[in-house]
């Protein structure tokens, strides 16, 4: 993917990240998500939507063993890149894999803790952003906002070791009494473990557990 894009960089901690335009920023509701994770060096982490690989690479950083995963070929390329510019601080196994949600995911294999930053706010045809479609694949939850966290849920399960974590964002804007349901339907746990106000809207955190 040879583009005449200028490149841009923040800094973690002290990761170096190039961001894209076709890729979601990180924001405030990534930071929230990073602040609120409980990892443990040699942890066995995927995280879906990995995006620019800004979670994914704090975990290996740590110490952590990751697996990344994102739908948009921008992204997986961009993960690559920033792996390869932050490889001296990575003490864990990194791996980037591209395909939507656990489809990258082998049959058998488990993981301590979950996370996914996923697309959730409701949203209609008018408020596509359009051009090539990578960003509104990032934000759009559907007309409720949970139609690709409802997916995940439903998957959550079969990759998720018995005393292991799942953590992902949700919205105010959404239905929490319906996500709830989905919860507990699909025989989780959960809590909500941190939340913090940006404009109109109230973003938290949720920790799923097995029963």
């Amino acid at each position: 993917m040879k583009e005449n894009i200028p490149v841009k960089f923040f800094q973690f901690n002290e990761l170096t990240l190039e961001i894209h335009p076709e890729v979601y920023d990180p924001a405030e509701d990534s930071f929230l998500l990073i602040n609120a994770i409980s990892i443990k060096k040699s942890d066995a982490v995927l995280e879906i939507g990995a995006g620019c690989g800004l979670i994914a690479l704090e975990c290996a950083r740590i110490g952590s063993n990751v697996v990344c995963t994102d739908i948009n070929p921008y992204s997986v390329e961009l993960t690559k890149r920033n792996y390869m510019r932050n490889k001296n601080l990575i003490k864990g196994n990194f791996e980037v894999r591209k395909g939507d949600l656990f489809k990258p995911i082998r049959k058998n294999e488990v993981f301590d803790v979950i996370i996914f930053n996923p697309p959730y706010l409701p949203t209609n045809k008018n408020e596509m952003v359009g051009g090539l479609g990578w960003f509104d694949i990032a934000t759009n939850g559907g007309v409720n906002g949970i139609k690709i966290t409802s997916r995940f849920i439903k998957q959550l399960s079969k990759h998720l070791n018995k005393n292991g974590r799942a953590y992902f964002i949700f919205s105010s804007q959404s239905n929490h009494k319906t996500l709830e349901t989905i919860i507990k339907n699909n025989n989780f746990n959960y809590k909500v473990i941190m939340k913090s106000r940006f404009e109109e809207e109230t973003i938290f955190v949720y920790c799923l557990t097995k029963k």
